[in-house]
């Protein structure tokens, strides 16, 4: 899980600022739905987009020799934490949940079935990615280039009528498969993108947050009928953040823990949740304030952004310590 040497500074940063606004939208209160719906257009769509980005099969001639390094990259960390974060539960988290329903054994189950909701829920997103990266690879290998991403945008189509099953977050994997291939897609033909102009991109940015404001995003027939024009607002979002992330990288000062944070987003994903609780757990024991983020959900930005910032030693330790992670 190291920071690489050589890494593309704009992507750490575009990283970094996805993950805050994870931890943001994880801060109690749980805020009207359509601000969930965003959270889809505005985070989880961009982390597929860059991974597709980033996606890299000359690594790896073989589809096995790929599979064991994403195993390596991408599994082997979520279960160093879940096992860490289980054994804390079976300590103390399973009393302090009060729920009944719950055996010893249930996030084990969970973790045969890749669904790791009791434990470390948030890493739903590195499951799906690691079923999205081998899948990917086979189609990659059989399709025509100009025809694989809108084949996977039929088959994500396709997915979300059909019963597809829950296991190891495959359901989601085939969802946001689209938005992989989008991604990869952009790098191949970046000339082709960066011809289409700046406003028209950042007026396309603003319909699509409208229209997941208007629209239930996990709605089939929605999803079935607007799938493409869904790829063109989640293109308009990337591409500005991209601008964005880009103007910084070339104008301001390059910051080694921007690298560091933005390239071990995994430590983040799985621990952020936790360091929520601590720091809401605090402000209600020294400062009084239970209830008062339910009428101040503005003050879930600062809790965020302190969550993230304040996992910074432990990314660094590990990265010094724990390398093989």
């Amino acid at each position: 899980m190291g920071t690489k040497k050589n890494r593309i500074y704009w992507i750490d940063l575009c990283r970094l600022c996805i993950i805050t606004m994870v931890a943001i939208n994880h801060v109690p209160p749980r805020l009207a739905e359509y601000f969930h719906d965003w959270n889809h257009y505005l985070v989880i769509t961009p982390s597929f987009f860059l991974s597709g980005y980033c996606f890299n099969s000359a690594a790896s001639k073989e589809l096995w020799d790929y599979f064991c390094r994403k195993t390596r990259t991408l599994l082997r960390p979520t279960l160093c934490f879940f096992f860490f974060f289980y054994a804390l539960w079976l300590v103390g988290g399973k009393a302090l949940a009060h729920d009944d329903s719950l055996a010893w054994y249930t996030p084990l189950v969970e973790l045969v079935t890749g669904q790791l909701d009791t434990v470390i829920a948030p890493m739903w997103y590195v499951i799906a990615l690691f079923v999205i990266q081998p899948l990917y690879f086979i189609l990659k290998a059989h399709i025509q280039p100009n025809l694989l991403f809108p084949f996977c945008l039929v088959l994500g189509c396709v997915s979300s009528v059909l019963p597809v099953p829950h296991f190891w977050e495959f359901h989601q994997a085939l969802l946001y498969l689209p938005v992989y291939a989008l991604g990869a897609a952009y790098r191949r033909n970046n000339e082709v993108f960066q011809k289409i102009p700046f406003w028209s991109v950042l007026l396309l940015c603003v319909a699509g947050i409208v229209l997941f404001t208007v629209l239930e995003y996990d709605s089939t027939p929605y999803l079935l009928a607007l799938s493409p024009f869904i790829m063109v607002f989640t293109y308009a979002w990337v591409r500005v953040m991209i601008w964005g992330a880009e103007w910084i990288d070339e104008h301001c000062t390059h910051y080694q823990w921007v690298s560091d944070m933005g390239g071990n987003t995994i430590i983040l994903l799985a621990v952020h949740c936790y360091v929520i609780g601590i720091t809401k757990v605090l402000l209600d024991h020294l400062f009084h304030t239970e209830g008062y983020l339910e009428g101040h959900p503005f003050f879930k930005i600062p809790i965020g952004v302190f969550s993230i910032v304040s996992l910074y030693p432990l990314v660094i330790f590990i990265l010094r310590y724990i390398p093989w992670m």
